[in-house]
């Protein structure tokens, strides 16, 4: 996992990054990152109803809202990713995120980093099309089948699914 120093020194080379308005969420994103996960950009904006952090690393697009008593994580591996959409104003922008049949809006993005990232992310996700699935993957899947099945056969509840399911995606 990187620490808070490395994840602020990646910062510090993304251009247009006021980190005085995501403090509390870039202080938290080094529990949130894989040990070999790295910062690429990053973006600022409000995501249904809360104000966070759009992360683009080399394995996903994490956003991230850290408040004082809450912390709001929702990731999109980039194999699941379908699309990613901008939108301009005059001084805001859009980037919408279709991903595995789920849509996501991050609103009030600075307008030349909402075309900027999703751009990059485009990028990503076309040079990953194509590319096998890695041996992690498919352990992945498979382990994500049997809790299924041991769900359907009464074995387990829904809390001891999704905490289980939380375990081996954090992997």
């Amino acid at each position: 996992m990187p620490t808070l120093e490395e994840v602020k020194s990646r910062i510090s080379h993304i251009d247009e990054v006021d980190t005085s308005l995501c403090r509390w969420a870039i202080k938290a994103l080094p529990d949130i990152l894989y040990e070999d996960e790295i910062l690429e950009d990053l973006v600022q904006g409000w995501y249904e109803h809360e104000r966070g952090i759009l992360c683009a690393t080399n394995k996903r697009l994490i956003f991230l809202d850290k408040g004082i008593f809450r912390l709001k994580v929702k990731d999109f591996p980039y194999d699941r990713i379908d699309s990613i959409q901008y939108q301009t104003g005059i001084l805001e922008g859009k980037i919408t995120i279709f991903a595995a049949g789920d849509k996501a809006e991050i609103d009030q993005v600075f307008k030349e980093k909402a075309r900027d990232f999703a751009k990059s992310v485009r990028a990503r996700i076309t040079a990953n099309l194509g590319k096998p699935a890695s041996n992690r993957d498919i352990d992945t899947i498979s382990a994500l089948e049997r809790l299924a099945k041991l769900k359907e056969s009464g074995m387990l509840t829904d809390e001891e699914l999704q905490a289980e399911k939380a375990k081996i995606i954090a992997r």
